[in-house]
């Protein structure tokens, strides 16, 4: 409502002054009879109050007459209402808090995970808040003072983000290990890695340390040795490789092959890659399937965004030979995520391994799994899924195999490196690489001495 303003008078014509002495003396009588009206109206109230003091709105309409009697009394105006209370005011934005001195940095891990990385509305179908963890993140991020609180702040950030499809930091002490793989073996494939590697040993914040006979790159790790058991009562030759890493893969060349040549009685071989996070392709392939003799072909679909930072990687002149591209619109039944993540390009990963026969067994093959089996040693359980070369038993793997490596990203202000995949490949049932792959044979443990239950209860009928 709005509040109105006073009540104007209306204006008087002029007369003459008979008619204004006239005027005074009906003016008078008229004056007087209000006198009296009030006087006797005042009488009124008081008997109606009981002698008492009249109630403060009986005594405002008596003022009101009274008042009018006087001959100084103005007219009583209208009362107006009361003028409205003002709608509140809408608070003032707080003020944008002021940017870091890595700010920037962290903007950009966000531009490339929005555009490059495949998998933040996966996240978010899974329900993780990943809006919420970029603010939270952020405003810790503006208090970084140097790179290390920074890096402190994005691996917890990557963690919340469940550190999916590889999303992590390159820490300190595994940037040798990177640098000697990317940069000291050349090939024209990783070009794309090699360049981001070596602009970061210029950045500053990591560091090659020099090895005893005066190179630089790789470093001394320990990696533990394929373990290889019999289990005479089973017929089960059982070898467990923890790892596939690429420092290992000459190391554990002849390792394999020569455990099974050395027990030919084995009617069960079991590849127990359990405890196995992955590593190098080229372990499994070179180690374990190709000295049975056999030669494999396979393809796999890997589904990505075209942007410039993908296409650079995948579509390259380099690649024709293992990696052909196409929109996804022209995809034969393309699976219904990737339309849904928007991936808008895949590519025919072809993967071809040369048997070299030095091994001859007519046992049964078998690959232990778990939920730990990931990366490189998901690729194997891939293979062995599409091609059938071994039984997968135990438990549903971690998933994220196939194709190749990780993407790494150079933050321009801190130095630091973090890497993710920046695509999603298919596994040969349909489902997203990243969700893992189900075993042939389940059983409730990834362990192998649930393993050898199930193959004992088998012998046994």
């Amino acid at each position: 409502m709005t509040a109105r303003g006073p009540v104007l008078g209306k204006r008087r014509p002029w007369h003459g002054p008979a008619l204004v002495e006239r005027s005074r003396r009906e003016e008078n009588t008229v004056k007087q009879a209000r006198k009296l009206l009030a006087v006797l109206l005042a009488a009124v109230l008081l008997l109606l109050a009981g002698c008492g003091a009249a109630a403060p709105a009986d005594a405002a309409a008596s003022e009101a007459p009274a008042a009018a009697g006087r001959e100084d009394a103005e007219p009583t105006p209208t009362e107006a209402p009361a003028p409205e209370e003002p709608e509140p005011a809408e608070p003032s934005p707080a003020p944008e808090a002021e940017p870091g001195p890595f700010s920037a940095d962290y903007d950009y891990v966000w531009e490339t995970l929005e555009t490059d990385y495949p998998y933040l509305d996966y996240l978010r179908g899974k329900g993780v808040k990943v809006d919420e963890i970029r603010d939270r993140f952020a405003a810790q991020a503006r208090e970084a003072q140097n790179a290390e609180e920074l890096a402190d702040i994005l691996d917890k950030m990557f963690y919340a983000l469940r550190n999916t499809a590889h999303l992590s930091l390159i820490t300190r002490d595994i940037f040798p290990q990177y640098y000697a793989c990317y940069v000291d073996e050349v090939d024209p494939f990783h070009e794309p890695w090699g360049e981001t590697l070596e602009a970061a040993a210029q950045a500053g914040y990591y560091e090659l340390p020099a090895e005893p006979d005066g190179t630089v790159g790789g470093g001394n790790y320990y990696f533990p040795p394929v373990k290889v058991t019999y289990y005479a009562d089973c017929s089960t030759l059982c070898i467990t490789a923890y790892s596939f890493l690429h420092e290992i893969v000459e190391r554990d060349r002849d390792v394999i092959w020569k455990a099974i040549a050395e027990y030919p009685e084995a009617k069960n071989i079991v590849f127990d890659i359990s405890s196995n996070g992955g590593g190098d392709d080229n372990y499994w392939m070179y180690n374990i399937v190709a000295p049975f003799g056999e030669d494999y072909s396979v393809n796999a679909r890997l589904f990505y965004r075209d942007t410039p930072r993908n296409r650079y990687v995948i579509d390259r002149p380099e690649n024709e030979w293992w990696l052909k591209n196409f929109p996804t619109a022209e995809a034969e039944d393309p699976p219904t995520w990737a339309l849904e993540l928007g991936l808008d390009r895949y590519c025919l990963c072809e993967q071809q391994i040369k048997g070299v026969p030095l091994v001859q067994s007519e046992a049964k093959r078998w690959v232990l799994v778990s939920g730990t089996v990931y990366s490189a040693a998901e690729s194997f359980v891939c293979f062995c899924k599409a091609t059938g070369w071994a039984t997968v038993i135990g438990r549903q793997t971690g998933g994220d195999g196939m194709g190749f490596d990780p993407q790494l990203y150079l933050l321009p202000d801190s130095g630091l490196l973090y890497r993710f995949t920046i695509y999603t490949g298919e596994n040969p049932d349909g489902t997203m690489s990243i969700e893992g792959t189900v075993p042939d044979v389940e059983l409730k443990a990834g362990s192998i001495g649930f393993f050898l239950d199930y193959i004992r209860s088998e012998q046994n009928g």
